[in-house]
């Protein structure tokens, strides 16, 4: 009995290490490069990281207004659900 559930957690710990591999490759897919190599994000890491695609750079105009629209669009969605 020992031995399978020693054999199970052996079993466990590798899946889980190809686990965090795939998901390095889905990130280096979508153009998020992976913080290290033996690094396993979590599902928060991946989800955080997409807000910081932009940090830094400069927006075009037409760009900073699509964002102030979206804003104010959902400001009143907002203002009208209450």
């Amino acid at each position: 009995m020992m031995d399978i559930v020693a054999a199970l957690k052996s079993e466990e710990k590798k899946l889980e290490t190809r686990l965090g591999g795939i998901r390095q490759a889905i990130r280096a897919l979508n153009g998020y490069a992976p913080r290290a190599v033996n690094h396993m994000p979590s599902e928060i890491e991946i989800s955080s990281d997409r807000g910081s695609k932009l940090r830094g750079r400069k927006l075009s105009a037409s760009h900073r207004r699509a964002i102030k629209i979206g804003i104010q669009k959902a400001k009143a969605r907002k203002a009208g659900a209450k």
